[in-house]
């Protein structure tokens, strides 16, 4: 099977006046991500584009526009704390919706608040506190790691989480802790990064964690 070349959108409500939490944002986004592939009514767009690199491009709307596009994700609307998150199918840039490729990308980064406890027994999201990376690419890394660890579950695991409100926190860890987290008996898949923005090539970004091997505030970096 080819790669793909289509892109997932998935896009962050930013409010200015009362903005999220970051690690509330990166989780939302990358549960949007997952619930929008689990909620397809058709595996066409998906097909190739789950067995590629599953690109993603996180963007940040305005509430304006970000309730303008509610209607229109697949994912519907995913809420951690006071962040929202939307995910769309992938396409090609050339077939993305022109109010969904006229969001700004670059340069999404939202305040470094406690984020909202997570729930016991939902999976937590690890990502490599070293890169110091932005909410939007933290984001779609978060994303990368979350759609790979559900894709390892059983049918039958993956509508039990999912019909639980694809629950997900995020937290961040640094140097050996970050290695042994990944390196823990039950981690999901270690995502290594393409190095095309943000950050150099072949880095390791995200994975979601054993069960049971993430203790303390889930977002201390």
């Amino acid at each position: 099977m080819q790669p793909s070349d289509t892109v997932q959108p998935i896009v962050l409500l930013v409010d200015k006046e009362d903005p999220a939490a970051h690690y509330d944002a990166v989780a939302a986004a990358a549960a949007a991500s997952v619930s929008a592939y689990a909620r397809r009514e058709d595996d066409g767009p998906w097909e190739n584009w789950v067995y590629g690199r599953f690109t993603k491009t996180v963007r940040r709307a305005s509430p304006k526009a970000f309730a303008k596009l509610a209607a229109q994700a697949p994912s519907g609307t995913v809420v951690v704390g006071r962040a929202q998150a939307l995910a769309f199918e992938p396409v090609t840039y050339e077939e993305m919706p022109k109010a969904v490729r006229a969001l700004q990308v670059s340069g999404t980064q939202l305040p470094d608040e406690d984020p909202v406890p997570g729930r016991p027994g939902a999976p937590v999201v690890v990502v490599n506190a070293d890169l110091e990376m932005s909410t939007g690419k933290a984001g779609a890394q978060a994303a990368h790691a979350l759609l790979s660890w559900y894709l390892t579950l059983s049918g039958q695991e993956q509508d039990a989480w999912c019909t639980d409100g694809c629950p997900v926190s995020v937290r961040a860890a640094a140097g050996t802790e970050f290695r042994a987290l990944a390196a823990a008996p039950g981690a999901g898949p270690l995502i290594v990064d393409a190095g095309m923005t943000e950050i150099a090539p072949n880095t390791a970004t995200a994975f979601v964690a054993a069960a049971g091997t993430v203790t303390g505030p889930p977002a201390a970096r």
